[in-house]
């Protein structure tokens, strides 16, 4: 009979993985350390995926199937759901056409109790259709088992490491990070945008060279496709992320952060069709908060010289950019 808390609470928002869903659960099912929960969560998928989640939920005591409202584009809703449905002391996330190996969950586990940090992040490596593995390129890997405190997280972020630091999958989360934290909904790319709300909460991450999860290539995935939601959602986050270093002090950090923002938003304006009411109006959006937090970083760092980058932002992405170049261009 399964525990009321379980070691672990495993979710998995499930959308269209007809394909994909079986051999999901199955690597799920088949962890050396068996005392978990999985919640799968149909995030009203329009094909059989929510019969095929409540079959797995007869078949399993371990497994509850949750069909809660879809609330946007995304899985962010799903993920919630999953969270406020958890009841286990640590979470981890797979999505539903991934698989995993089956120490997995056995060897996050055993590296937070060893370690004592908050977050465990082991590595991914791809999978083909055709069950075939290709590791990502050594420096993008973690070479050594790494214990990593928040501020030398943020060193280590602006390195090849960022594509295992975020994503919500191949990690294993301290249930209590997520205490009043939930995905932002109708957003993708969630889960760079929540990274600094559970970062600031960890007192230790632990960077496992292990590799434990497989990512599915296919076309079609969200990480695939590039939309313009996708580019608005990592600016959004990287504004949030610069908005959260205020907050630490890390002026530095913050105004390389908006500096990000501002270059991507600049590139990528062609890429958003501002004709449209929706995509206009997503922008314009996007461009105030930026314009807003660039201010609160000039206005508490009180440099002339970031005041006078924040009114060339205000004046324009053309201007600010232009303000740069002729900054660089006089200090080479």
């Amino acid at each position: 009979m399964l525990e009321q808390t379980p070691k672990i609470s495993v979710l998995v928002p499930v959308y269209r993985a007809e394909e994909t869903l079986d051999a999901c659960v199955q690597s799920i099912l088949a962890q050396t350390l068996e005392d978990f929960e999985l919640l799968l969560v149909d995030d009203e998928s329009p094909d059989d995926c929510p019969a095929l989640c409540d079959a797995w939920a007869a078949r399993d005591p371990r497994i509850r199937a949750l069909h809660p409202k879809k609330t946007g584009p995304g899985p962010s809703g799903a993920r919630n759901a999953g969270l406020d449905a958890a009841r286990g002391a640590w979470i981890t996330m797979v999505d539903s056409d991934d698989t995993i190996a089956p120490d997995l969950f056995a060897t996050l586990y055993a590296a937070a109790q060893e370690s004592g940090a908050d977050l465990v992040i082991c590595n991914s490596c791809q999978r083909f259709p055709d069950g075939s593995c290709r590791d990502l390129p050594a420096e993008q890997r973690f070479g050594t088992d790494t214990l990593l405190e928040e501020d030398a997280f943020w060193d280590a972020f602006n390195t090849p490491w960022i594509n295992q630091f975020t994503g919500t999958a191949h990690r294993l989360y301290a249930a209590r990070l997520f205490d009043g934290v939930r995905y932002p909904e109708g957003m993708v790319h969630e889960d760079y945008y929540i990274l600094p709300d559970l970062i600031a909460r960890c007192g230790k991450i632990q960077c496992l060279a292990y590799t434990g999860y497989y990512v599915l290539q296919h076309e079609g995935s969200i990480t695939a496709t590039a939309r313009h939601e996708v580019r608005l959602a990592m600016t959004r986050g990287d504004i949030h992320r610069a908005a959260y270093f205020l907050t630490r002090g890390w002026y530095d950090r913050a105004e390389g952060a908006l500096t990000d923002a501002a270059e991507f938003l600049y590139r990528n304006k062609a890429a958003y069709d501002l004709r449209k009411p929706g995509h206009r109006a997503e922008f314009t959006a996007v461009k105030t908060e930026l314009c807003r937090v660039y201010n609160d970083l000039a206005v508490r760092k009180g440099a002339r010289s970031l005041k006078l980058r924040a009114a060339a932002l205000h004046a324009g992405l053309p201007v600010f950019h232009a303000y740069r170049t002729l900054l660089a261009a006089r200090h080479s």
